[in-house]
C-alpha cells in the first residue's frame, strides 16, 4: 500500500536522523531509535493537525509541553 510505504519510508529517515542525534552525543541511547522516530512523527503530525483546524499554533508551546512532560518524574507518583 502507498501510505505504508510512505510511513516506513519517513520512519526509516526519521530513525538515521535520531542516530545521528546520538552519534554526535545529543541524544541518549536508552530508547529504541524506531521508538524515538515513531514518536517524532506522531508528534509533527500532531502539531500540523492543530494547526489546520485551529491556527495559531506556535513551536515554543509544542517545545514547552514536551519539556514539561519530559520533567515528569515517574518516582513520585503515587
Amino acid at each position: 500500500m502507498l501510505l505504508d510505504h510512505g510511513y516506513a519510508t519517513m520512519r526509516v529517515a526519521r530513525t538515521k536522523l535520531v542516530d545521528a542525534y546520538r552519534s554526535a552525543g545529543i541524544l541518549a541511547s536508552d530508547v529504541p531509535g524506531d521508538h524515538v522516530a515513531r514518536t517524532m512523527i506522531a508528534t509533527a503530525r500532531g502539531f500540523i493537525v492543530q494547526e489546520a483546524l485551529f491556527g495559531d499554533v506556535h513551536p515554543e508551546v509544542l517545545e514547552n509541553g514536551l519539556r514539561g512532560l519530559m520533567s515528569m518524574n515517574p518516582q513520585k507518583i503515587s
